[in-house]
């Protein structure tokens, strides 16, 4: 009789088998908690949802999202003496949102082959609470620096020097523009727009309003939501605060993954199981100014593509969906890229998104994968699709969940193996300092704190087919004005002159 292989990956694949969210809302009453102690906290309760309180001894791989809110030596280490455990690995990963779902692949990845029995994936931010104890400001430069771990993944900054100069520098300037582009593409009108950023925030504060962990379970109207108020101002067009992820949240979420053969071993019961059928990472081009389309993204396609193929399944086959919901544009966008039809009844949230459940910094996606998990498990068979993106429309990760036992067992090609072979346009050159006409391709209007428009900012090509980027003239309020009511893009404008390392333009 042949003997079966220890880690034959039909056999023994991996799974996730316990999950855990908590999110202290404000006024509710709760222990003063570092990140370490709010991630050990979640640990424990993934261990309690696997139907196995002792499974956390067993626990001999530590994985810790990046964290902004809190300055940590070693988030692994110091969540594994929390939990009072000594794993073999620990690891700390780079900033990005994509960072829980590539975790989850990487965890499956070492499951499969031995290097690991059973894994803990965890992260946390305490930003909320941080902003009110200490009075602190987001400072990633010194959180960084008091880091003495290295981190795993791309640790590549994602601005390039010349989007820094035009403040194309920030999650809350970039991604409207990509929005305007988005818009361009789908041959929207602005007013088309709003009407899509209205149904936005509808379908998914409404998914919100009906998640306990959601740091916003209030349903917001269309209309309300992209109308610019006292308590709902403009922050870079098209984009009112009611459309922005909220980062000062204070929210932690918990994985814990085995192989099918160590589950059996711990005595978990197979109804907390549920199976990664595929999972895939990949990049865009990394800088948006290299990118000859402001609104695509092979990546995600490419990242989906193949793992639904290592599922066997198609996007047909996908009952729920949490698509990364940072802005408004970034399921939009991988909906358009996916084919899904912006009618599809199937709600494309698990969570509420980003900016109604909450974006707690690169950890989001680490509840949608916890969501997905409870959701199989209430619907025995059914397939959830999770897609997580990181910096600006830049890093992605994508991972396909069931309960239903996979046929092919965890196989997957290497992921620095997958982007080599992905295809990619050829990157445009820039011009940092263009001279004469300017086409623009993609655009935001920048507003200040009391919701007034203050800087254009512009994202385009010169005659020569070379990208370059400008910014208005300060106090041009009757372009920002036209900017923000007409359609902008594909208009000619010309470089007047430079402001230090700033291009300016007139239309």
């Amino acid at each position: 009789m042949t003997q079966t292989p220890r880690h034959d990956p039909v056999k023994n694949p991996p799974i996730l088998v316990g999950v855990a969210q908590r999110t202290l809302h404000p006024g509710t009453p709760h222990e003063a908690l570092s990140a370490a102690g709010f991630m050990a906290d979640c640990a424990r309760q993934a261990a309690e949802d696997a139907g196995a309180p002792g499974l956390i001894d067993h626990v001999d791989a530590v994985h810790v999202v990046n964290i902004l809110s809190e300055a940590m030596r070693d988030p692994p280490a110091e969540v594994a003496a929390a939990l009072g455990i000594r794993p073999r690995l620990t690891e700390y990963t780079a900033i990005g949102g994509n960072s829980p779902q590539w975790l989850v692949n990487r965890a499956a990845d070492n499951l499969a082959a031995g290097r690991s029995q059973v894994t803990l994936l965890s992260g946390c931010e305490l930003m909320y609470s941080a902003a009110r104890q200490r009075g602190a400001r987001l400072d990633p430069a010194a959180v960084i620096a008091a880091l003495e771990t290295p981190m795993v993944g791309d640790t590549r900054f994602g601005s390039h020097p010349v989007e820094v100069d035009h403040f194309a520098d920030l999650p809350v300037r970039v991604y409207p523009i990509i929005e305007n582009a988005l818009r361009f593409r789908l041959r929207q009108s602005p007013g088309q727009q709003r009407i899509m950023l209205g149904r936005f925030a509808e379908s998914y504060s409404h998914v919100a309003a009906g998640n306990p962990h959601a740091w916003f379970p209030v349903e917001r109207a269309a209309a309300d939501a992209v109308r610019a108020t006292p308590d709902n101002r403009m922050i870079s067009f098209p984009y009112t605060k009611h459309l922005n992820a909220v980062i000062g949240v204070d929210q932690a979420a918990a994985v814990l993954m085995a192989t099918t053969r160590t589950a059996r071993s711990l005595g978990i019961p197979e109804d907390r199981w549920v199976y990664l059928h595929g999972g895939q990472d990949a990049h865009d081009i990394w800088f948006l100014s290299h990118r000859p389309d402001l609104a695509a993204s092979p990546a995600i396609d490419a990242c989906v593509g193949d793992a639904l193929g290592q599922a066997g399944i198609g996007l047909e086959d996908i009952d729920l969906f949490d698509l990364y919901s940072c802005f408004p544009c970034m399921p939009r966008l991988a909906q358009e890229t996916l084919g899904i039809s912006p009618q599809d009844p199937r709600p494309m949230t698990l969570t509420g998104g980003l900016p109604y459940f909450g974006g707690p910094g690169s950890n989001y996606s680490m509840h949608a994968i916890a969501e997905a998990v409870g959701r199989c498990r209430d619907a025995a068979g059914a397939f959830a699709l999770v897609t997580a993106n990181g910096w600006y429309c830049t890093k992605h990760s994508a991972g396909v969940y069931s309960t239903a036992s996979p046929a092919r067992g965890w196989s997957r090609r290497a992921p620095q193996q997958f982007q080599r072979a992905m295809n990619r346009p050829r990157p445009l050159e820039i011009d940092v300092e263009p001279r004469g006409s300017f086409i623009v391709d993609g655009y935001t209007v920048w507003h200040d704190r009391d919701g007034r428009p203050e800087t254009g900012i512009l994202c385009g090509r010169t005659a020569e087919g070379r990208r370059a980027w400008a910014n208005t003239r300060p106090g041009d309020r009757d372009l920002l004005a036209a900017m923000m009511s007409e359609e902008w893009i594909g208009k000619t404008g010309r470089i007047v002159g430079r402001d230090d390392k700033i291009n300016r333009i007139e239309f």
